[in-house]
């Protein structure tokens, strides 16, 4: 693959930084734009006292639970599995890492339990401006 021109680089950033300038000047104009009125403070209060209610009502509900072995157990259970889900994940993605490195979307198909797997790897490349990312 061949090198990036610098001079063609530095054109690009250039045009990044003024959209980037050009957004920066848009957000602040439309900031001036924003919906007040009496009601519709009247309902966001009334809006946050419901949320409040619902959320006593769900820990009202959610303490009863508490006195449940089983539910304990599940949630002990599931705090466990996610840890070990995590740990296998990142298992599966160090061993991918070393397969082939040299193409950008490889595809592999695997039977797991009687169920076929299509499994691909993507070779990601991520670019970074002043150590922030561009997405």
């Amino acid at each position: 693959m061949p090198e990036p021109k610098p001079k063609k680089v530095e054109t690009l950033l250039v045009e990044l930084t003024e959209l980037k300038d050009k957004m920066a000047n848009a957000k602040e104009i439309l900031k001036n734009y924003k919906v007040r009125s009496e009601r519709l403070t009247q309902l966001k209060r009334a809006k946050k006292d419901l949320n409040e209610q619902v959320e006593e009502e769900k820990r009202n509900i959610e303490d009863e639970f508490l006195e449940d072995k089983d539910y304990e157990a599940a949630s002990n259970d599931e705090l466990t599995l996610k840890n070990q889900l995590r740990e296998k994940n990142s298992e599966i993605r160090e061993s991918l890492a070393q397969f082939n490195r040299d193409q950008d979307l490889s595809t592999y198909d695997y039977n797991v339990k009687g169920e076929p797997i299509k499994l691909q790897v993507q070779r990601v490349v991520k670019v970074f401006i002043n150590g922030k990312e561009e997405k």
